[in-house]
């Protein structure tokens, strides 16, 4: 599948169901423990969810559509999470489900702990902030599954650094799989 960037977000996706079921394909293909191995020198590695962009943004993209995607990235975590318990070393596997930009969600590796880290740690500057999200569960509103070794941790993300107050933004990540 291609990774194609439709910056718009007017095309209507057609055959979402082949179109999952090629995502769960792709989620079976985690295990693998191969997937887990990336360059030593490397404190991060990723893979982007598969799929076009209007099929998780935009106004043709819906919530059960991206609960199903959303479900599959889990399922690929998840899977490696599996794949890898009881080698000698194995990197930290998470999923990420970023919202509203969820096009950039991906399943992640962390080889380094403080980058990881990085990403869950509370924080407030004169640009920005982050906080845990406590009332409320992603899984829940979406109602995903989470296997037995999955856990979730949500984030929130503001951004007020730029004069320009277009730029200025509020996201949210949900982080699935090893995360605690």
């Amino acid at each position: 599948m291609s990774r194609r960037l439709n910056s718009d977000h007017r095309t209507k996706v057609r055959n979402i169901p082949r179109r999952i079921k090629a995502l769960n394909r792709w989620a079976d293909t985690f295990h693998s423990p191969e997937r887990s191995v990336f360059a030593e020198d490397e404190h991060y590695w990723n893979f982007k969810i598969p799929v076009e962009i209007n099929l998780v943004q935009g106004k043709y993209s819906t919530r059960k559509t991206k609960a199903a995607c959303a479900q599959a990235l889990i399922n690929a975590c998840s899977n490696l999470i599996t794949a890898t318990a009881g080698r000698n070393y194995s990197p930290r596997i998470t999923a990420v489900v970023c919202l509203p930009d969820m096009f950039t969600s991906e399943v992640c590796l962390y080889r380094s702990e403080d980058y990881y880290q990085s990403f869950i740690t509370e924080d407030r500057s004169e640009t920005g902030a982050s906080a845990l999200i406590k009332e409320r569960s992603l899984a829940v509103e979406w109602g995903l599954i989470l296997p037995a070794n999955v856990q979730e941790i949500g984030i929130t993300l503001e951004y007020y650094g730029s004069e320009d107050r277009d730029e200025w933004f509020t996201r949210e990540r949900w982080y699935y799989g090893q995360v605690t």
